[in-house]
């Protein structure tokens, strides 16, 4: 009988990568390409149909994104909004629990206090807010438009 060993595989080799810029959209109507721009260098964004689709209405937002880097280009697992315009900003799923709204995020529920009275009809779009969630006003932008 013949031994077997395991193949050993290093677990730095399966981490993500993580990347942290502001998103750009360039080309023309017909071609666009995401770019993330960070200090001096930019980054081209591979992502997925429903990803590339909410990536490009991030155009000036700071993202964070998560997946892994090629030789040539990045390709997008996940990404989260970080800040609009220098202020930091919440990135989760807008839902109703009773008869408030409230953020779903990647670290739970964030209740609104003073929410804009236009999220009363996008519950289940992803947004990202900007503000005091609990007391308003608040800034937002649609990521993902709800189904």
């Amino acid at each position: 009988m013949g031994c077997h060993h395991a193949s050993r595989t290093s677990s730095d080799a399966l981490k993500p990568d993580s990347l942290a810029g502001v998103v750009s959209v360039t080309g023309t109507a017909f071609e666009q390409h995401l770019v993330l721009r960070s200090g001096n260098s930019i980054t081209t964004l591979s992502a997925s149909t429903p990803d590339s689709a909410a990536l490009s209405r991030m155009g000036g937002v700071e993202v964070l994104v998560v997946g892994r880097r090629t030789q040539n280009l990045f390709r997008v697992e996940r990404f989260t909004a970080v800040t609009v315009a220098g202020s930091a900003v919440v990135d989760g799923f807008v839902r109703k629990e009773g008869d408030r709204l409230v953020l779903e995020t990647t670290h739970g529920t964030i209740p609104l206090g003073n929410p804009p009275t236009a999220l009363r009809s996008m519950v289940g779009a992803r947004l990202w807010i900007g503000g005091p969630l609990d007391k308003g006003p608040n800034t937002y932008g649609v990521i993902v438009p709800a189904q």
